[in-house]
């Protein structure tokens, strides 16, 4: 109570408030006087008891009095805008915040999304879970993509098409709700789209989200059989105005990323494994990236590798391709891209764009040691490095490559500063090797 023994507006019941509009002014006057004639409750069963002495009598006029001519108490009030003003409850047309709130810096920012890079079968590995970051997440390019899901599409490993996203909240008690810009985009709570998993939209936005507590997770699906770029954003049920975005994308190209002999991908990653570890990278970015072992790729160019390029291309309308690897990955890199060039009639319509060799061994058996100096049929781009072996790595080594980048054939890691005296087993370490191979895929292959 305060000092006359009033409720305080907001408490279980408000004496001050005689028509129950939850506000305390002129309209409150009739009410009042009406009860003090009559000694009948108003509107609530503490309606003008001012006193809390339970009647409503003479002695509740000063403190009702003096209650009109003190301001209607406010809180915070997120408008359509996403502005804060301070409003009393009822002059509040978008979302409030609750009594007592004070809008600052970020008041009507209160839930957010984040989403997920792309998961490989049932999970992320050979990857981690990354968040796509704030600073990209609503880009075209680098924020997050996702695999068309068309009908027919082959996910062998199990359901990887969809996107993992996470709605959290500082404010649980706020309805929730998403907007799409396409009926592409559908969304469910659970990977697998499991029959009733399913969050429906009407008219593109959802009704409240089922948020269990601060947070939910959900999967995001393009359903659709062609690309394109769609906006989800999170709302307030009650309000126009964007909490958070993203910006879904629809993967067009495709990264395979073969290890050299007895390489297989592993979490953490192998810091002396440089192929895997730029394709981490490249994840990272953003690119629909696959690590493989070499021996994914048979002689003949076909195998695991061989069947996620032709799903994707097939089914997925990825129409760029990439391939990279390391010793036997280099081998196995020219016989995968053999392989899609001799069989692309029967794929569908597609561009080898990028390729690299790092001290690149034919792969026609594990122990294969000749030296593949093959330019992968049809590759738009190829980068080539290698260096001469020695005795101390068993006379391994790649060799010229021709059109090759550096022109003509390729890089001699030997003849630098930086990699002078290298091996077999160091050359796809170097980051200057890394870096080149990076910056040509980047500069020519969109995620």
């Amino acid at each position: 109570m305060n000092e006359f023994g009033a409720v305080p507006r907001g408490g279980d019941c408000d004496s001050c408030d005689l028509n129950c509009d939850a506000l305390h002014d002129v309209l409150d006057v009739a009410p009042f006087v009406t009860a003090l004639i009559d000694s009948a409750a108003g509107c609530s069963v503490c309606a003008g008891d001012l006193d809390g002495n339970e009647s409503v009598d003479g002695r509740d006029v000063q403190p009702f009095i003096e209650c009109l001519l003190s301001p209607t108490p406010t809180s915070a009030c997120c408008l359509d805008s996403g502005q804060c003003v301070l409003e009393a409850e009822p002059a509040c047309s978008g979302v409030w915040l609750g009594h007592g709130t004070m809008c600052v810096p970020g008041s009507c920012a209160f839930a957010g999304v984040t989403a997920y890079r792309p998961q490989h079968g049932t999970g992320y590995f050979p990857f981690t879970r990354t968040a796509v970051s704030e600073a990209h997440e609503d880009n075209v390019a680098t924020g997050p993509g996702v695999r068309i899901n068309a009908p027919g599409d082959d996910d062998p490993l199990g359901e990887d098409d969809l996107v993992e996203v996470v709605v959290e909240t500082s404010q649980p008690a706020i309805a929730l709700a998403l907007r799409r810009t396409n009926p592409a985009l559908r969304v469910w709570t659970t990977r697998t789209t499991l029959a009733g998993s399913e969050i429906p939209f009407t008219n593109d936005r959802t009704d409240t989200l089922p948020t269990n507590g601060n947070s939910l997770t959900i999967w995001v699906e393009w359903a659709a059989a062609e690309q394109g770029d769609v906006e989800l954003h999170l709302e307030p049920l009650a309000a126009d105005y964007s909490l958070d975005v993203l910006r879904f994308h629809t993967f067009r190209s495709i990264v395979m990323a073969l290890g050299g002999e007895d390489q297989a991908p592993a979490v953490p990653v192998d810091p002396n494994q440089g192929t895997f570890v730029l394709a981490i990278d490249l994840y990272r970015q953003g690119y629909d990236v696959h690590m493989h072992d070499e021996d994914h790729v048979a002689a003949d160019g076909l195998g695991t590798a061989y069947a996620e390029v032709v799903d994707a291309v097939s089914h997925r309308m990825v129409d760029e391709v990439s391939i990279f690897g390391y010793s036997h990955g280099g081998g196995s890199t020219h016989d995968l891209a053999d392989r899609l060039d001799q069989d692309r009639a029967g794929i569908g319509v597609f561009e080898i764009v990028v390729t690299s060799y790092v001290d690149a061994v034919e792969n026609d058996s594990d122990f294969d040691l000749s030296r593949e100096l093959r330019r992968p049929p049809s590759s738009g781009y190829h980068a080539n490095h290698y260096q001469v072996g020695s005795f101390a790595d068993v006379f391994l080594d790649g060799g010229p490559v021709p059109d090759s980048d550096p022109q003509p054939t390729g890089r001699n890691v030997e003849t630098t500063a930086w990699g002078a005296g290298a091996t077999h087993f160091q050359v796809d370490d170097f980051p200057q090797v890394r870096d080149f191979v990076e910056m040509n895929l980047t500069t020519r292959l969109m995620p």
